[in-house]
């Protein structure tokens, strides 16, 4: 385990996990709809990269597992440098079934995550596209602001939407959330 609340535990994966990923590359693939849809990804790519992560030395950048306190894997939770850029730390969620979506998990997650990240950060970053409703409410209700669009530049199911980055700094990110702890 790496840190928890109420309600979200974050750690590293593990074997079992497996499992999960290839029902939610092969079985339950809706969220594949919202999370960068216009790329294609194999479901034994998918699944290979999971089990090579399996091997990996944990690093503070990079992929958390997320379980309910009550044990059940939900999704994960990622970061990545935007275009290549270290100073510029941006982060993801994915919670593939839709039976664990609208429990507040996702907020819960993603700012466990934050508060995590934030111990190395000033200013974290998040991507999205214009029609990620679900990803843009908790963008707003996390605090994140949006820094940049560009019209026009993703295309989902024949029509056109806009890329998306938003940020939200260290300060601002303690004031909304105060009780979360960044070590």
């Amino acid at each position: 385990m790496i840190t928890k609340n109420d309600t979200i535990i974050l750690r590293y994966i593990k074997e079992d996990d497996i499992e999960n990923y290839i029902r939610w590359t092969s079985i339950e693939t809706e969220w594949n709809d919202w999370d960068a849809p216009w790329e294609e990804d194999d479901t034994d790519d998918f699944v290979e990269r999971q089990r090579a992560a399996l091997k990996r030395t944990p690093q503070v950048y990079g992929k958390l597992e997320i379980d309910t306190v009550w044990g059940k894997h939900i999704g994960w939770v990622s970061s990545y440098f935007i275009d290549g850029d270290e100073s510029k730390t941006a982060v993801g969620i994915d919670i593939p079934s839709v039976d664990d979506r609208g429990k507040g998990f996702g907020e819960n997650a993603l700012s466990l995550f934050m508060a995590y990240l934030f111990s190395n950060e000033n200013t974290i970053y998040a991507q999205t596209w214009s029609g990620n409703t679900a990803m843009l409410r908790l963008a707003e209700k996390i605090g994140f602001v949006e820094v940049g669009r560009i019209m026009n530049l993703r295309e989902v199911r024949g029509k056109k939407y806009d890329a998306l980055t938003f940020s939200i700094s260290k300060e601002s990110f303690i004031n909304r959330y105060p009780s979360l702890r960044i070590v």
